[in-house]
């Protein structure tokens, strides 16, 4: 095969290598007891899989004695093609996780007509608060005690940076409506 068609078969197939690393880390760390998110254990099998499409790459993909030309662009493309992969594999995981409108769509399929009161209550601001503190506890974002939330790690803090700077450029607030002023949808 051309080392072309071995780079994107091995990229093409990426994601469903992700997929099933993600099902393997997932289960593990469950069965470990260690209570794992899926943003979590998405990422540790994107990582999985990088290292394994990397190595693939280079063994298969590279022709033997290719400058360090095209050794180095050939691994610059699957990065970045893979990168974009990755990101998608993230949205998913994302919107399985967080959307509340995929969990209302989902708990009505799974369950059929369901009461409007069951729903507001399994759905209510408390309950949804505590859910996410649960995660960001959960991936060691923060730790609660006392009644309080105490910030651990500040990565997201500092990615949220990057994200102002961007929402800044782009023109869109950087900082919540004031109270009071928001708009009702």
């Amino acid at each position: 095969m051309q080392p072309l068609a071995t780079i994107l078969v091995l990229l093409v197939s990426s994601p469903v290598v992700i997929f099933v690393f993600h099902a393997i880390v997932h289960r593990t760390l469950d069965a470990a007891h260690r209570r794992p998110a899926a943003h979590a254990s998405a990422l540790l099998a994107i990582l999985g899989t990088f290292v394994v499409l990397f190595g693939a790459t280079w063994w298969l993909a590279v022709p033997a004695g290719s400058s360090f030309g095209n050794l180095f662009c050939a691994l610059a493309y699957v990065t970045a093609i893979y990168a974009g992969l990755a990101v998608l594999y993230v949205d998913v995981v994302n919107i399985a996780e967080t959307s509340l409108h995929m969990h209302l769509l989902l708990e009505l399929a799974w369950n059929g007509a369901v009461p409007i009161g069951d729903l507001q209550k399994r759905y209510s601001a408390e309950r949804m608060i505590a859910a996410r503190l649960e995660r960001l506890a959960g991936i060691g974002q923060l730790r609660v005690a006392d009644g309080r939330c105490y910030i651990v790690n500040k990565s997201a803090l500092r990615f949220n940076a990057c994200i102002d700077l961007w929402r800044m450029v782009l023109g869109l607030p950087t900082s919540p409506p004031e109270a009071g002023s928001a708009s009702v949808e």
